[in-house]
């Protein structure tokens, strides 16, 4: 398994999810993490567990994101 963090927020007026961070080393992750959401304590940050090897597209879930301005309010 591989773990990605996904960085989503708003640019002025467009949103942008990126992938921010991949590693099959579960502590590096919460460590990258915990730094990110302390850069960006406003912008959504997730992480997302995926199987090596895998077409993505064929899981029930996979890292998307939908977001709206609301979603970056308090």
């Amino acid at each position: 398994m591989i773990k990605l963090i996904v960085h989503a927020f708003i640019d002025q007026t467009d949103g942008v999810v990126e992938v921010v961070f991949a590693s099959t080393d579960s502590a590096r992750v919460e460590e990258k993490l915990q730094q990110l959401q302390g850069q960006y304590p406003s912008d959504y940050l997730a992480i997302y567990d995926l199987p090596l090897d895998t077409d993505l597209t064929t899981l029930s879930h996979y890292p998307s994101v939908a977001i709206s301005l609301d979603d970056f309010k308090a």
